[in-house]
């Protein structure tokens, strides 16, 4: 158990440096890990599942792709979206969305978004969330203000 902890905390560092390297790029930003590593039932070759939305992406997808796999390394598989879509779909209730970041580790909030996110998920009564938390120290203390 305490080895299989202490993978899910390399492969969150690994999703850290990711976005610290972003954020460098487009400002501000939210960031989650999503998906197996989110739940802790990751396998040796499970990717990083890393959620962003910022306010400055490219809006051709081509692009967007480019600057997000230019900042990451291997293993790391990133998804993002602009702050307007972001709040769109999740306006909406956007299932798709909501069920991805039922499971998440909150990287860094500086567009505070875990806050809304999780008040959605409960007004809608979709899933109960199991592995919220924000990882502490580096780049997570950002959502609590101290950089």
């Amino acid at each position: 158990m305490k080895r299989r902890r202490e993978q899910q905390t390399e492969r969150v560092e690994s999703a850290k440096r990711f976005v610290q390297r972003l954020r460098s790029k487009v400002g501000k930003l939210t960031a989650w890990v999503y998906g197996s590593v989110a739940r802790g039932t990751f396998k040796t070759w499970s990717d990083i599942d890393v959620f962003v939305v910022a306010e400055r992406l490219p809006h051709h997808p081509l692009e967007r792709s480019k600057l997000l796999y230019s900042c990451s390394a291997e293993g790391i598989e990133p998804k993002a979206w602009t702050l307007e879509e972001f709040v769109t779909k999740l306006k909406k209730g956007d299932k798709q969305l909501l069920a991805m970041l039922t499971d998440r580790i909150l990287l860094i909030d500086d567009l505070s978004l875990e806050g809304v996110l999780q008040a959605k998920l409960r007004a809608i009564g979709f899933g109960t969330q199991r592995n919220t938390k924000t990882e502490e120290g580096g780049i997570g203390d950002a959502a609590k203000g101290t950089k």
